[in-house]
């Protein structure tokens, strides 16, 4: 059995972790995740404050803990020794100084690369999941984009940093949803849609905590159904939204919303933050 730099039996990971404090703000962005017919529309920060620090790297997330963010999005991916690290990417090859793919180098090789941003070569170095759930814990929310086939071992990170209404998992399927919360109930998720119908389907498989849909099926009718089933509404401002809201045209957002979309991923997250405190349809002042 290869080593794996994720596993740290069960009794001695919990010596060594000691449960994070969550903090006021944390406790109040976790109402509202789990209250889909409140007023407040949660912000998703795409890959931490990515127009700050490099993408996926500790300072971005830590930037968006910082300004008040209430998720962000992390891609998760193994390397050569099954270790789990955040990369978008298959290769390293845009973000990093080195060139290949993720799972063809063993995490020490990986560790040696340093994240770029803007061109230029940083200190940073590629995170891992646990170093960023360690970070996460009791402070923001955090969507767990699964870019690999190694999921019992990003389970199994999530039960021993117990951080469990930290993460949701983002899956494809239904039936994943089902067969994940059949195994371990108490792990929340956002289940992807493509159309209506698909929406349908997810809640007669399986009880999901967000539901991603997109614009094609961006109706009042969609929206409406997910809410009654006790599910926040999850969509994307990436692309032309948020050019048109970072152009200064910040209705963008509202045509986004109007619907009844109530959870945002988007790479401008103070621009939406500043739309939705003007609409009040977001939190009070923290």
């Amino acid at each position: 059995m290869s080593y794996n730099r994720n596993y740290i039996p069960g009794i001695a990971y919990v010596c060594l972790m000691s449960k994070a404090q969550e903090t006021a703000r944390f406790k109040e962005i976790n109402k509202a995740f789990l209250s889909p017919n409140s007023k407040i529309v949660l912000i998703a920060s795409h890959r931490g404050m990515h127009y700050d620090f490099p993408e996926n790297s500790i300072p971005a997330f830590e930037k968006a803990i910082e300004l008040g963010i209430d998720v962000i999005e992390i891609d998760i991916r193994h390397t050569k020794d099954n270790s789990l690290v955040i990369m978008h990417d298959a290769t390293v090859d845009r973000m990093t100084n080195g060139k290949g793919r993720v799972d063809e180098y063993t995490f020490d090789e990986l560790r040696k690369l340093r994240l770029q941003f803007n061109g230029r070569l940083t200190d940073e170095k590629i995170p891992t999941l646990e170093e960023v759930l360690t970070m996460a814990k009791g402070k923001i929310l955090v969507d767990l984009d699964i870019k690999t086939n190694c999921l019992p071992l990003v389970v199994q990170l999530v039960q021993q940093t117990q951080t469990e209404n930290t993460c949701f998992f983002f899956l494809n399927q239904p039936f994943h949803d089902k067969n994940l919360k059949e195994k371990k109930p108490e792990l929340r998720t956002l289940v992807r849609t493509h159309s209506e119908a698909n929406v349908d389907s997810v809640f007669t498989v399986t009880q999901t905590e967000a539901v991603h849909i997109d614009q094609k099926h961006n109706t009042v009718a969609v929206t409406t159904k997910i809410k009654n089933n006790g599910a926040r509404v999850w969509i994307n401002a990436l692309g032309e939204v948020d050019k048109k809201a970072a152009a200064g045209d910040l209705e963008a957002y509202g045509e986004l919303l109007n619907n009844g979309a109530n959870m945002v991923q988007t790479d401008h997250p103070m621009l939406l933050m500043h739309y939705l405190k003007s609409k009040d349809l977001y939190f009070s002042p923290f």
